[in-house]
């Protein structure tokens, strides 16, 4: 039976739990990735459980709208990403008690290989 991570916001207002073995992380150098410091963990769906209520968090919507970047609107940490289909990711610096420079953490050149944006 795999292990329950608790992971928070900064504040404390946003609390998530994953019922899943720790695993493959990945730092992206995409422009987003790159100026927030998140460090993917990308989870089945059904392996997170928000503690917390939908309503606090915020949501940054960028390439697509069933995809997008959810957020502690009063500290700002991000604190998981959607759009993979089955799966969440959820930003590992915001785990409770785990130190992420403990970690394997693999490098992911988001900045080269993904698609671009709009540009309007």
């Amino acid at each position: 039976m795999a292990e329950t991570h608790k992971l928070s916001c900064h504040c404390g207002e946003i609390e998530l739990e994953v019922s899943h073995e720790l695993g493959r992380l990945e730092e992206c150098n995409c422009s987003t990735c790159a100026r927030s410091g998140f460090i993917h963990w990308k989870v089945p769906v059904e392996t997170v459980r928000l503690v917390t209520q939908k309503r606090r968090l915020s949501v940054y919507l960028w390439r697509d709208a069933d995809g997008g970047h959810h957020f502690c609107p009063t500290c700002g940490t991000a604190v998981f990403r959607t759009g993979y289909r089955d799966r969440i990711s959820v930003n590992a610096r915001c785990l409770v008690g785990v130190d992420v420079y403990a970690l394997e953490i693999a490098r992911l050149d988001g900045r080269n290989t993904m698609p671009p944006g709009p540009t309007m």
